[in-house]
């Protein structure tokens, strides 16, 4: 069994801050650079700073209300509580939703290209997820199965600790090995086909592929059970695996259609 043994936050001067919370602010800050390299290949102007806005607000909101349908009984009878964000508590899977509701009123608003702009826009995502994994490993408040027969089995030692003893699955580094490939594979793709018709394939491609992961990975979390069974990650990476796989599917039928349809 593999020990961590750290402690979930560290002092910043007479602060005390949560490893999570730090990964995650590096997470986006890294996910937002890479997103305007991206975006700046076509677009030149200033309309990308309040795109990008909208973008983390959005996906702030949306990872917000992803934890508290994950975490009801927790909140239920107590509004207050359950609208002060100040308290923490997000869910991961809530922020690509709110990201898209949110960019797609401000794309239309300063009418940039939509498909163009949540292509570059998950790229970034995709990044700012895997480094934000790193505090989650560290801190362990994931909880997950017993794990046995693996030599990657992880139990949490620090006095402090959010983990589990162990052994347990370290999911949380299955999510960050998953999110780089995603990485990898949305930004192979928008090499190929940036600028190129129709748009918003990377974008697809990401719900398909994050969806998929969490649907798998919820396999091994011991979160709470919202519906049907299905822990509400597991709700939402369906939804957005049926989305983007359908999506992606019908975009190649038309394409194959049109294709033929000037062949003949």
């Amino acid at each position: 069994m593999i020990e961590i043994p750290f402690d979930p936050s560290f002092s910043l001067g007479p602060v005390r801050v949560a490893w999570h919370s730090f990964f995650s602010y590096v997470g986006l800050l890294a996910g937002a650079w890479l997103s305007f390299r991206c975006a700046r290949h076509f677009v030149k102007d200033q309309r990308i700073y309040p795109f990008a806005l909208a973008v983390v607000a959005g996906g702030l909101i949306g990872a917000r209300a992803m934890h508290l349908l994950d975490s009801w009984p927790r909140y239920e009878g107590n509004p207050i509580e359950a609208l002060a964000i100040w308290n923490g508590g997000i869910g991961t899977m809530g922020a690509p939703l709110g990201s898209s509701i949110a960019g797609f009123l401000a794309a239309r608003r300063l009418r940039l290209p939509i498909g163009f702009m949540f292509d570059t826009t998950v790229i970034g995502i995709a990044l700012g997820l895997a480094i934000g994994r790193i505090g989650d490993i560290v801190n362990g408040e994931h909880h997950t199965a017993e794990c046995s027969g693996v030599p990657w089995c992880v139990g949490y030692t620090h006095p402090a600790t959010l983990g589990q003893p162990g052994p347990v699955h370290p999911v949380v580094a299955y999510d960050l090995a998953w999110d780089l490939v995603i990485l990898a594979g949305t930004y192979a793709l928008w090499r190929r086909i940036r600028g190129r018709q129709p748009e918003g394939r990377v974008w697809l491609l990401f719900l398909l592929l994050y969806g998929t992961g969490r649907v798998l990975s919820s396999s091994l979390r011991l979160d709470p059970q919202v519906w049907a069974g299905l822990q509400g990650g597991q709700l939402a990476g369906l939804l957005y695996a049926a989305v983007g796989g359908l999506s992606l599917a019908w975009l190649a039928a038309t394409g194959r259609a049109r294709r033929s349809g000037r062949s003949s």
